[in-house]
């Protein structure tokens, strides 16, 4: 009689685990096509917010040109607003070559942007560049943004150290 049951508890587990299995291969089937189908909205956000030329940008990484690079912690990044407006919040480590007097902000302002050029590079990433003057210096603003939604920022000036942040897109704002 032990015996029998042993057998019959070994094929209610078989039973289980063969039930197991086939579910889970159903729902990895069903997980790719929701990945792909989520990618393909990603993608189509992306590319609306540029076209709108309106985005936002949200880093968690920067590499300063002197420095070893780091993790940031939450709340830094940059808005364009229509092409025409920046809010910048970034962190800066580097060197100043020429500091203006009062108050130092580092990369964070809001101005206007003086020039605005933007497109599709490759097929999955488009590049951004933009232009603000702020009193004596000239800041540029280089966007690589892929179709994921995935980020990177250069901001260059003849002032100071290059600065490279990289983050993620804010989409379905």
């Amino acid at each position: 009689m032990n015996m029998k049951k042993s057998y019959f508890w070994a094929a209610i587990v078989l039973v289980f685990s063969l039930a197991m299995g086939f579910s889970g291969c159903a729902t990895s089937q069903l997980s790719k096509a929701e990945k792909a189908a989520r990618q393909a909205r990603v993608a189509q956000a992306v590319a609306d917010s540029l076209s709108h030329r309106s985005f936002t940008i949200e880093v968690n990484h920067v590499n300063p040109q002197r420095m070893p690079s780091r993790m940031l912690s939450y709340g830094y990044g940059v808005k364009v607003r229509d092409g025409e407006f920046i809010e910048s919040y970034l962190p800066f480590f580097g060197q100043v070559y020429r500091a203006e007097f009062g108050e130092q902000t580092g990369l964070n302002f809001s101005d206007k942007i003086v020039q605005y050029q933007a497109g599709k590079v490759k097929n999955d990433r488009y590049a951004v560049e933009l232009v603000v003057r702020r009193n004596l210096e000239m800041l540029v603003y280089r966007f690589d943004i892929f179709d994921n939604g995935r980020a990177t920022v250069t901001v260059h000036s003849d002032n100071r150290d290059t600065m490279v942040f990289s983050g993620e897109m804010i989409v379905g704002e």
